[in-house]
């Protein structure tokens, strides 16, 4: 009976533990320009801010060469106008009609290369409408229209989602090690 109540109550703690750290995977070809990587969200669901978005890490490639940007400590997001970037359990969208930028860049901000921007009506990479690419060549990109998806989330169980295997799995060998073995006695005449 004790045992029963410590995984209840253990089930029940893991369930409420707010979400973790969410990872969507990019992938934006086409014009010669491409973006590959990952962008990792504190997992909220919603309009997301500077704030939300953790980590990053692409690989952009244009006519120029290829370039790798890595994260908060070795480029720069920013986030311009209104918000514009949508977080949901199945990806992350943004709003190409909205006045909103989203521009991860490195060395600096403003340098016109090393690049990845999605931007609306704001002006972001030599265009608007569109996912901006830039490694040598400045203003390549790809077209997009209205709300589109630009990442989708990778499929990572929540600790809750294990919290739950495991107290099933449990509760499951709970039974079948309680079930009572019913004894049978074949007598011969």
């Amino acid at each position: 009976m004790m045992k029963t109540k410590i995984l209840a109550i253990a089930a029940a703690s893991a369930l409420a533990m707010p979400a973790s750290a969410a990872t969507y995977i990019v992938n934006a070809s086409g014009n010669g320009v491409s973006a590959t990587g990952s962008i990792e969200t504190d997992g909220t669901l919603g309009l997301l801010t500077r704030a939300n978005v953790l980590d990053w890490q692409f690989t952009l490639e244009d006519a120029g060469g290829s370039f790798l940007i890595s994260g908060p400590s070795n480029s720069q997001l920013l986030f311009f106008n209104a918000p514009a970037l949508t977080a949901t359990a199945k990806g992350l969208f943004f709003d190409f009609y909205g006045s909103g930028a989203v521009l991860f860049q490195n060395p600096q901000v403003g340098s016109t290369i090393n690049f990845l921007c999605y931007t609306g009506s704001a002006l972001c990479g030599g265009g608007y409408n569109r996912i901006s690419i830039s490694v040598k060549n400045f203003g390549g990109g790809i077209s997009q229209a209205g709300v589109q998806q630009i990442a989708t989330a990778a499929a990572v169980p929540e600790p809750a989602a294990w919290a739950m295997m495991i107290a099933g799995v449990g509760m499951a060998g709970g039974a079948l090690r309680r079930r009572r073995v019913v004894k049978t006695t074949v007598r011969f005449a």
